[in-house]
């Protein structure tokens, strides 16, 4: 019992360290879950382990009235015909705004893991990743960015230390969702 506490001690102690030192990536200022929420494209990622394949990937949020908010994502495995994954999820809100507890089944995780560390003003585009900067994706109204957009996202991610080089684009093009 000793040795669990102090490694729970030595954990907090380190997340607030971290926290000030700048080890954690900052998030956006200000989140309007309402106006978040809605049909968004992964138009690129740093392709996860556990979207493995998936092309014509995309992400829905509706705010529920408990506060939480439905997440489902979708996509197709391997081609644009393939077969179509879903999966249904809830995110928390935190005290903070930005960052956000998404669960897939299971028990409400002890520490946000979606961080929403950059967002157009108009909501057209967003970055989301984790306290560790990876995975990432990045995200938009639409199933496409222009050139200059996604340029402009990934010099801001790569001036905070995201690893921006493993960022690949997302197949949209042909996609029926």
């Amino acid at each position: 019992m000793r040795k669990l506490l102090c490694a729970a001690f030595a954990a907090l102690s380190f997340s607030a360290t971290a926290a000030q030192a700048g080890f954690f990536p900052d998030v956006v200022s200000q989140l309007d879950l309402g106006t978040f929420a809605g049909k968004w494209y992964q138009v690129a990622s740093t392709n996860p382990f556990f979207q493995a394949g998936c092309v014509c990937v995309t992400a829905t949020y509706t705010a529920k009235d408990d506060g939480t908010v439905s997440v489902a994502n979708s996509c197709r495995k391997d081609t644009i015909n393939g077969e179509l994954n879903n999966i249904v999820g809830t995110a928390y809100t935190t005290d903070e705004p930005a960052k956000l507890n998404v669960v897939f089944g299971g028990p409400k995780l002890p520490f946000s893991n979606y961080w929403i560390v950059d967002l157009a003003n108009d909501y057209s585009y967003a970055v989301i990743s984790t306290p560790f900067r990876t995975p990432i994706w990045v995200l938009s109204r639409t199933p496409s960015l222009p050139e200059e957009t996604l340029t402009g996202i990934y010099s801001r991610l790569q001036s905070k230390g995201f690893p921006t080089w493993s960022i690949a684009p997302t197949l949209q093009a042909g996609c029926n969702n």
